[in-house]
């Protein structure tokens, strides 16, 4: 049976039960779902030793393993087999527990914002979880009373479907447990990042992998470190980049001067990494950063957009992109910001650039997230947050209608019991957040923070707002879903829960096509509405293994696979 180019995670976490055993208790072991947080202080109390999931062909699936009671400076060797031979492809990794200082707010940011309670959160703050993972190699020594580890295995696309039994040997010490992880393989295909029809991304900062990689920017060990995000950002299905102006233009008597090699190199290292759309950042802002203002200003000159030699600025920066991406055959693939989350005092401003872009760059899609309802005839692509979108969504349609496309995005809001990825929150709902998409047609999801971590993103998750009073805070999770590593950035549970949605999107496209119906029925067995939807774990995987089942029965009665990776 042959092995795949995505992965099957086990998430095998040792954790700290809440009282610790005596020196002559034996390790204990339990298979928990991946879907499920995990703290240091879990317990074992009716441990489960075998688990079984259902998945798709050239997806991931996982497992959870806790381990207590290890014995001080004991060796731990961990070791997994497939139809009794070494699964030779295995990749170990140690989960790192990460702090949550505050709870998501009701509404937004934290809790401290208002005042109010928010009941909807998976537990009362302070508390650590376990977040990222790091890679590990075994034989190694048990160092604490308690371990959290993460095995991958990879199985690909053209893999044979049926079940697959994974057998984990945990060896402490003289002691050993065998754990039995049952991946049921179907026969549907999710189709590779770069030819899903769905658009994502996470807005990355540069100057943070600097600085957490101790680099120099665009020096050699900067473009290495660089692709290795990239891929690491692609494995979790991510498709779509970003750049940022100020990194490529350098202003010279006042006008914009594109450093075109440098933005020739970054590109094609995204589009090699199995990229494949462009997002040029936003290039202007509100006036002075002041969000009463409704002039728009470009954000590296401080001149205003509108003015003469705002225009003469804009289109000499957009000419010279333009040149690029039609030399490269790039053009295409390019969709433009103005000025990020443009408000209704901001949207005459806002509307007046986005024509004289129009006008003067033509092809190119504007795309910003705003709630303002009044940019009509400025933006190309919308990108509302969700529970923007779900008030208006009459309007929403009416603009996909009329040939705009429409995306959805989150950050410090919402938060309550709205869709959101924060790390207080269910690990269903950035599984949700990939269904959602297909739900209601949408073309895309936004985020900001992939790295925009504040200092030690280990040691503090709740960080002040760049703007606002001492109880504005950007609640736990929503500046970072990547962490740096020694070696190259790190991904977490919340990014593979991600993933995991946006490959469940491929599915539910699939089936929508092919028999509306039952997408329906199983659609709303686990998501109705942005704030409404099953928090059960067990109920989700019922419903996906309902939609593969769904999706292999018309593979048979049509004689072809659901799905393709071309």
């Amino acid at each position: 049976m042959s092995l795949s180019k995505c992965s099957i995670y086990l998430l095998i976490i040792c954790a700290l039960p809440g009282v610790i055993p005596a020196e002559d208790a034996l390790p204990r072991f339990g298979l928990f779902d991946e879907l499920e947080p995990l703290y240091p202080d879990s317990n074992l109390n009716l441990p489960q030793h075998d688990h079984t999931i259902s998945t798709a062909r050239g997806t991931t699936g996982a497992v959870h393993l806790l381990m207590s009671g290890l014995p001080s400076n004991q060796t731990l060797d961990m070791t997994v087999s497939l139809n009794g031979k070494p699964a030779n492809k295995a990749a170990w990794y140690r989960l790192i527990d990460v702090p949550v200082e505050e709870n998501t707010g009701l509404d937004s940011r934290t809790e401290q914002y208002t005042g109010s309670v928010n009941p909807y959160v998976i537990r009362r703050a302070p508390f650590r979880v376990y977040e990222p993972f790091a890679p590990i190699t075994f034989p190694d020594r048990s160092d604490r009373n308690s371990l959290a580890l993460r095995l991958e295995i990879p199985v690909e696309p053209d893999a044979m479907p049926g079940p697959r039994q994974y057998d984990i040997l945990c060896k402490v010490g003289n002691t050993q447990q065998t754990l039995t992880f049952i991946v049921q393989v179907y026969p549907a295909i999710v189709p590779s990042t770069s030819h899903s029809e769905r658009y994502y991304t996470n807005w990355f900062s540069l100057t943070k992998i600097c600085r957490d990689h101790q680099l120099e920017k665009w020096s050699e060990p900067f473009w290495q470190m660089l692709e290795q995000y990239a891929r690491r950002m692609e494995k979790g299905r991510q498709n779509t980049f970003w750049f940022v102006f100020s990194d490529f233009f350098k202003i010279k008597d006042e006008m914009p001067v594109l450093q075109q090699e440098r933005l020739e190199r970054y590109i094609r290292l995204f589009l090699n990494a199995g990229f494949k759309a462009i997002e040029g950042a936003p290039f202007a802002r509100r006036k002075g950063g002041d969000w009463s203002s409704n002039v728009i200003e470009i954000t590296q000159t401080k001149v205003p957009a509108g003015s003469d030699l705002g225009k003469k600025q804009i289109a000499s920066m957009l000419s010279q992109l333009q040149s690029v991406m039609q030399k490269n055959g790039w053009q295409s693939r390019w969709m433009q910001h103005i000025a990020d989350e443009p408000t209704d005092v901001l949207a005459d401003d806002y509307k007046k650039v986005a024509e004289f872009i129009h006008t003067n760059i033509q092809g190119v899609p504007i795309i910003d997230a705003s709630m303002s309802i009044a940019l009509t005839g400025g933006i190309d692509i919308w990108c509302p947050q969700v529970q923007e979108y779900q008030k208006h969504r009459t309007f929403f349609e009416q603009r996909q209608a009329d040939g705009d496309q429409v995306w959805v995005y989150t950050c410090l809001v919402p938060g309550g019991r709205w869709l959101n990825r924060l790390l207080d929150q269910e690990r269903l709902r950035p599984v949700y957040l990939g269904w959602s998409l297909v739900k209601y047609d949408l073309g895309g999801f936004l985020h900001w923070g992939l790295n925009h971590h504040h200092g030690n993103p280990f040691e503090q998750s709740v960080v002040q707002h760049p703007q606002g009073a001492d109880n504005n805070h950007l609640p736990a999770g929503d500046t970072h879903i990547l962490y740096p590593g020694k070696t190259g950035p790190l991904s977490s549970v919340r990014f593979e829960a991600h993933r995991i949605g946006m490959e469940d999107a491929e599915l539910l496209a699939q089936l929508k096509a092919r028999s509306p119906e039952q997408y329906r029925i199983i659609m709303n067995m686990v998501l109705r509405a942005f704030d409404d939807y099953e928090t059960d774990v067990t109920v989700y995987r019922k419903a996906k293994t309902r939609l593969l089942n769904t999706l292999e029965n018309s593979i048979r009665r049509h004689g072809k696979e659901a799905g393709s990776i071309e």
